[in-house]
């Protein structure tokens, strides 16, 4: 192991407190990633996916293709013969499959592809498939297809919504309370003045991410997302990055930030880079099932150095 790579698991073993990090968040126990070595969007064998799917449960799975089974309405003898490579699924098995193992939509898509490709026999339907699975593979790289995403605001109000941290800040912070905020308890909290503050409400609920319910302030359903090449990204970014690193020296035992620059080969990126993918896909679903209580953030990067 080289050294880059001890050095960054022994700071993790000594101290979370001393590790420099580009992630903070309160609620560092929700992370679920997947563990295995093979990723869905990372294969084109669909039973080598479902082989290591079942042999990272516990007790090596044991157990689970019968549950499988029982769940695609086949006998686990044939089952079995599918996992051999001596029989394919059905597109009908294959979807209730994909149902059975919470893969989201994108997800199932792919499977199903896969099934197709394997029970393709004909050369021009085979690679008219491939091309398909390609083409969502690359979807997949892509964060925008594998969360939801609502409103879509205007250049004008992204404009001003992705100019600080604070309009988010002040949105999330309504929905802390099952009532919503007071002008007075957002004021107090972002240290801000009574006119500052009324800017802020003004324009969040001119974009419906915040409504008005008396004199309380409540947060909408709509949220918002900004996909690869915004002009907005970077600000964004940036914006949450600089208010994290303004608090670091500030952090509790109970928070997380993390730097590591590693040498790794060509294949463990694109892995990594697909689990990391899939966990903020599991994380904002986590986040949006969440009770409010208080705020947080998460930053992310894992690039090539260039």
């Amino acid at each position: 192991m080289r050294r880059s790579k001890c050095d960054a698991l022994s700071a993790l073993e000594q101290s979370r407190k001393d590790v420099l990090i580009n992630i903070t968040s309160c609620k560092v126990n929700v992370f679920n990633a997947d563990v295995l070595d093979m990723t869905l969007f990372q294969t084109e064998d669909y039973r080598g996916f479902l082989k290591a799917r079942v042999a990272a449960l516990p007790k090596n799975g044991h157990g689970e293709l019968s549950k499988i089974a029982r769940a695609i309405g086949v006998h686990q003898t044939l089952l079995s013969l599918v996992l051999g490579g001596e029989r394919d699924l059905t597109l009908e098995q294959a979807h209730d499959l994909a149902n059975y193992l919470g893969l989201t939509e994108l997800e199932s898509e792919y499977f199903l592809l896969l099934v197709q490709f394997a029970r393709a026999g004909n050369p021009r339907y085979k690679s008219a498939v491939r091309g398909k699975i390609e083409k969502i593979r690359a979807d997949s790289m892509k964060i925008s297809k594998r969360v939801k995403h609502g409103k879509v605001l205007s250049d004008q109000q992204r404009a001003i919504h992705y100019s600080s941290w604070i309009y988010s800040a002040v949105r999330l912070f309504t929905s802390t309370e099952p009532n919503g905020k007071s002008l007075e308890q957002i004021q107090e909290r972002f240290h801000l003045t009574r006119q500052r503050a009324l800017e802020i409400l003004s324009f969040l609920e001119s974009c419906d991410l915040v409504v008005r319910v008396g004199d309380l302030y409540q947060m909408g359903k709509q949220r918002t997302f900004l996909e690869h090449g915004s002009p907005h990204l970077l600000k964004h970014h940036s914006n949450w990055r600089i208010k994290v690193l303004d608090q670091a020296d500030q952090l509790s035992e109970s928070e997380l930030m993390f730097t590591s620059p590693v040498s790794l080969s060509k294949k463990d990126f694109a892995i990594l880079r697909e689990k990391t993918a899939g966990f903020i896909a599991e994380f904002l679903k986590t986040v949006e099932a969440s009770p409010a209580e208080e705020l947080a953030c998460i930053n992310i990067d894992f690039v090539r150095l260039r």
